[in-house]
Formats: structure tokens, sequence, C-alpha cells
């Protein structure tokens, strides 16, 4: 006889309550980093506090997200659906910040 390779649950899991918090702050702050970039692209590099606002404002965002996906990761039998992909957009965001600041540190 043999042995069935894959399972298939058909209990579904709830949500981590966290990761409902991670993934809409992963998104506002990809639409912060598109807000800065498109700004900093129409002045022509030239942007003054407004856009490093909105850049630093993009960062921290994407910081805390990871921070709630983690802890989402962290709650038991729950599904992390919601988690990952915000995690995964947020860290993208916090790599790429971190990009650009080292290029603008080491350009000037």
């Amino acid at each position: 006889m043999r042995k069935q390779r894959y399972k298939i649950s058909y209990i579904r899991k709830p949500f981590a309550k966290r990761s409902r918090i991670c993934l809409p702050l992963a998104l506002i702050s990809l639409a912060f980093c598109v807000v800065s970039f498109t700004l900093s692209v129409q002045q022509q590099g030239q942007g003054g506090l407004n856009i490093a606002a909105w850049g630093v404002s993009s960062l921290l965002f994407a910081v805390v997200a990871l921070a709630y996906g983690g802890l989402s990761l962290l709650e038991k039998e729950k599904n992390y659906l919601l988690a990952k992909i915000g995690m995964w957009t947020a860290g993208i965001l916090v790599i790429l910040w971190i990009c650009v600041v080292v290029a603008g540190v080491i350009g000037k």
C-alpha cells in the first residue's frame, strides 16, 4: 500500500491579527516611496525637505511593518499570508532606502 505524499487540510486558519496591521503599513510605505521618487524626478533631484520627509516616513513605515510582520509570525496556528506579503514588501523597501541613503552619502 502506498503512503500519501501530500496531506490536504480543509481547516481554514484565521489570519494572524498583527498581519492585518503589517500589510497596510507596507502598502502605505510603498505609496510614500512612490510619492517621494515622483517628486524627486519632477524637481530633477533638487528636492528639499518635503521629499526627504516623504522618504523618511516611507522608511519608518517599512520598519514598523517589518516589526509587526515578525510579531505576527510568533502567533500560533494562524495563516501568515498577509504577514509574508507585507514583510517582503517592507523588506524590499528598507533595502531600497538604505541603498538610496548610502548612494547619497557616497555621492557627495
